[in-house]
């Protein structure tokens, strides 16, 4: 198939890099950097840089380091303390973004490092719930939220996040695009968006989960089936991670029973696109139980995490080998670093160096 011979073409080409087995073992061991006062749960996780990360959980909680996690500034939200922070995107240490998922779903924006936040964006409606928010560059985000009446909030910033133009999803024959009954956004880990580089702000891509699972373009140019496991409230693909406009991998699973690694990725090839049972191959080794978020890192080189474990992969995906049982949900790292963030339960984070 074509997805193997790229793929396999890659691993070859990259045959004389290091590979992850046989890297010291300092490398891609996960280590506990920081704990939450208050041991909030952790879902949103934002890296700048090596040293500036944020992270964001309930009760209000958001975390900020400049010092790659040596000391944290522990914030409450004023004004916020009872609120669910599923998301969070920042800009440098001072200027951030944090996603309440409703009701009423907002976005809060702080620029004096979360002394004080205002909101920039709101939506009320019964149900609303926000899943996902991607920024491609400093000035180009959006946000997904659950659908209501069947329409997902699709909503889109050009200025950094200062303000919002919520818009349709529609097809290319201009029909709103609509979910089935029960097929929604898992808002595990706020990756199952991403925006691609070029473009306008709406080409980017997004998966949902639950009694359907789909690959749907942002801008409604496409929609296609994916070949995860249906029919359950837990089961659907949960983050995706593109590497280029075309190649990337999908992760999910059934987190009802997160040891289990059936249906739990996928590897995409858009080249395919017009072929759909061409577009998705499933791993030779998948990762080793249900995964919430998954990351391209550099070269060959995945990283993905979730209730069961932190799985790495240094083919291009089709090989993943377990590197600890702990447990985390998110995954952040800025491209050019040498560490990898994960956040999860329990106000925990947690750095990984991988290069």
């Amino acid at each position: 198939m074509k997805w193997y011979s790229f793929f396999l073409s890659l691993v070859i080409l990259s045959s004389s890099s290091t590979s992850i087995v046989a890297q010291p073992t300092e490398l891609f061991t996960p280590f506990l950097i920081a704990t939450h006062p208050g041991k909030s749960g952790f879902r949103g996780i934002s890296v700048v840089n090596d040293n500036v990360v944020w992270v964001a959980g309930n009760k209000g909680a958001v975390g900020i380091t400049t010092d790659a996690g040596k000391m944290w500034k522990w914030i409450q939200v004023k004004g916020h303390e009872k609120r669910d922070f599923r998301d969070v995107q920042a800009f440098d240490g001072l200027t951030a973004l944090v996603m309440a998922v409703g009701e009423p779903a907002i976005v809060l924006r702080t620029s004096d490092g979360g002394e004080n936040w205002k909101e920039v964006f709101s939506d009320d409606r019964a149900g609303m719930f926000l899943d996902a928010m991607y920024f491609r560059d400093e000035m180009n985000g959006m946000v997904i939220g659950d659908p209501i009446g069947q329409v997902p909030l699709m909503a889109a910033t050009t200025d950094a996040g200062l303000s919002w133009q919520t818009f349709t999803l529609r097809n290319r024959q201009g029909k709103p695009i609509l979910l089935d009954s029960g097929e929604a956004f898992f808002a595990a880990s706020g990756s199952n968006l991403q925006l691609l580089k070029k473009g306008s702000v709406r080409n980017g891509l997004m998966v949902t989960g639950g009694s359907r699972s789909r690959l749907i373009h942002t801008d409604g140019q496409f929609i296609i089936e994916l070949p995860f496991m249906p029919g359950g409230s837990s089961r659907g693909a949960n983050s995706i991670s593109m590497r280029n406009p075309n190649q990337g991998i999908i992760v999910g699973g059934d987190f009802s029973f997160d040891t289990s690694s059936i249906n739990n990725c996928l590897l995409v090839d858009l080249l395919n696109r017009g072929k759909e049972a061409s577009i998705f191959m499933r791993p030779a080794v998948p990762p080793s139980g249900y995964r919430s978020s998954v990351h391209y890192l550099f070269g060959n080189t995945w990283i993905t995490c979730g209730t069961s474990g932190i799985d790495v992969s240094n083919d291009n995906g089709i090989s993943w080998r377990l590197i600890a049982n702990d447990s985390y949900h998110s995954i952040g790292f800025s491209p050019g670093g040498k560490y990898v963030f994960m956040v999860g339960g329990g106000g925990r984070v947690a750095r990984l160096r991988v290069r």
